[in-house]
């Protein structure tokens, strides 16, 4: 019986070695998960910084253009601010006198005639296939 007690005492440590290993595997992966879910928080988090940070420079910039906030820090982002209005102003005037140039030309164009002959009619007692049919050749 030495030989199934040797087997059998083999078998019981390589079970526990296999739990083990399961055991560690399965802690890295809620890790990870844990570390995924931390990290999607994080990104949420960032947005909403972002989010906020906007709000609040849309609002300095609301004051600042009203006079109600002066501050010699903030003069240059208020005049890089103002800079960039004007300038997405300018190209939508730019866009606005192109689409006006092409409203202008069509309304200016004579109207076009068609130089399409009409179709040919059957000879009497024959019927004409239908336009783009092509079942049928010519002649036959």
């Amino acid at each position: 019986m030495g030989l199934m007690d040797s087997i059998k005492k083999t078998a019981t440590s390589v079970a526990g070695e296999v739990k083990e290993a399961a055991s560690a595997v399965g802690s890295e992966a809620g890790k990870a998960g844990r570390v995924a879910q931390a990290q999607m928080k994080l990104k949420s988090l960032q947005g909403e910084v972002a989010d906020a940070e906007k709000e609040l420079g849309q609002a300095a910039y609301g004051l600042a253009e009203t006079a109600q906030l002066q501050v010699p820090a903030l003069e240059a982002a208020v005049a890089k601010v103002r800079e960039a209005k004007a300038a997405v102003a300018a190209k939508e005037a730019e866009i606005a006198a192109i689409k006006a140039e092409g409203e202008t030309a069509a309304a200016d164009a004579p109207a076009e005639t068609s130089a399409t002959p009409p179709a040919p009619s059957a000879p009497a007692g024959e019927t004409a296939p239908p336009p783009g049919d092509s079942t049928q050749m010519p002649g036959t």
